[in-house]
């Protein structure tokens, strides 16, 4: 018997340096809207005026297009301009084999993130933050302490650096380290600051 071991980021690694070569302008503007508009019209997608479908074949139409959007076009890796494929197993591996529960943060803080499924009548976990958004040095705590105050909100999602000491960080520069250090330095000071010392980032 065969062992089968889930795809890991070493093996998308290694799929992102032997792919198909091709710019992220064909991808962007050729490749993913041409499929879309194909398994539109093959699955019939049509929300009218709904934002999120509620209609269960609808909803069953959609995840069968995605699954055909992933098959068939893979991933656009944008540093190598190379698309990682999978094959069907492999994505119904990833799909069946996902983690199902874990926890974030730690203490009174702690939130387990669990699997939902659809019309689940558990709260959500609520991930608030500036998400990836720049943020200059000088508001950088405020910012992220205002989130972590509000009570609705379980976890963090941080906003970057523009400067750290001033100096943009430039990526493999001493910079972008320094800014990913004062970053995590700063964004636990500010749940900290906000009552909530073990909130998960």
């Amino acid at each position: 018997m065969t062992f089968k071991k889930s795809l890991d980021c070493y093996e998308f690694y290694d799929r992102a340096k032997k792919g198909e070569k091709i710019t992220q302008d064909d991808w962007d503007l050729a490749t993913i809207p041409t499929k879309a508009m194909e398994l539109k019209k093959k699955y019939g997608l049509d929300f009218k005026n709904e934002f999120i479908p509620t209609d269960m074949d609808m909803m069953e139409n959609l995840f069968k297009a995605g699954f055909d959007m992933l098959l068939e076009c893979g991933i656009f890796c944008t540093d190598t301009h190379r698309v990682v494929k999978y094959t069907e197993d492999e994505i119904w591996d990833a799909i069946n084999n996902v983690q199902k529960e874990f926890v974030l943060g730690t203490g009174r803080d702690a939130v387990y993130v669990r699997k939902r499924c659809v019309g689940d009548k558990r709260k959500p976990i609520i991930q608030g933050g500036p998400t990836g958004s720049p943020i200059s040095e000088e508001v950088f705590m405020p910012v992220h302490m205002s989130y972590a105050l509000e009570k609705e909100v379980d976890t963090i999602v941080n906003g970057v650096m523009m400067t750290v000491r001033g100096k943009p960080p430039i990526p493999g520069s001493p910079y972008e380290v320094l800014a990913a250090k004062t970053e995590g330095r700063l964004i636990k000071q500010a749940c900290a600051m906000a009552g909530r010392p073990g909130m998960g980032i």
